[in-house]
């Protein structure tokens, strides 16, 4: 599995891995991804935050991380991740996935948000970077929305407190970024790589 956002935390997959009496341990290896660059996902996530999202773009050479999962595994990361995210097959003929080693990787799975990804306002439709200061992010959004100002408060930790405690707050956030045209899917949704 490449990893993007907090599926990169060894910390984070250990919690989602993990059962009572059955941790877990995941060999994490640094993986450069031809054609795959990380933004964030159009939608707000169950803590109040936007979380990262991949998207194909011909020209990134990005790095991530790569962990070896089991089917259970697998299995278990896909329930933290549905609905907002599905699970696609990268073919490394198709996407070049490059191990330390040199080494190449011949096929690998990766969330994408089936939200497609956020558009920086007032920017022509180029994706806004994921994995950066989450109050810079949600700052700038909440300058360019009155709607999402009204919804969400006048700063981040406002927008956090809201959304992270409300469903029907993440929901309409979720439905301003569409609204307001910066959810682009479109191409990010897709990475154009067989199932």
């Amino acid at each position: 599995m490449i990893a993007v956002g907090s599926n990169a935390s060894p910390a984070q997959l250990h919690y989602k891995l993990s059962l009572p009496g059955r941790p877990a341990t995941v060999p994490m290896v640094p993986v450069r991804v031809h054609g795959v660059a990380v933004g964030c996902s159009a939608h707000i996530g169950r803590y109040g935050y936007v979380a990262s999202a991949p998207y194909g773009d011909p020209a990134a050479r990005t790095p991530l991380v790569v962990s070896w999962l089991d089917d259970e595994q697998l299995e278990a990361v896909d329930r933290t991740e549905v609905p907002n995210y599905r699970r696609v097959r990268l073919a490394g003929a198709d996407v070049p996935m490059v191990l330390p080693s040199g080494e190449r990787l011949a096929a690998a799975y990766l969330y994408v948000s089936t939200h497609g990804v956020l558009t920086a306002p007032g920017d022509g439709g180029r994706p806004l970077p994921g994995g950066g200061d989450q109050a810079a992010l949600l700052s700038r959004l909440l300058a360019s929305s009155a709607r999402l100002r009204d919804l969400l408060g006048p700063d981040p930790a406002a927008w956090v407190d809201r959304a992270g405690a409300d469903a029907a707050v993440r929901a309409a956030g979720t439905r301003v970024f569409h609204d307001e045209g910066w959810a682009r899917s479109e191409g990010y949704d897709r990475l154009s790589i067989p199932p």
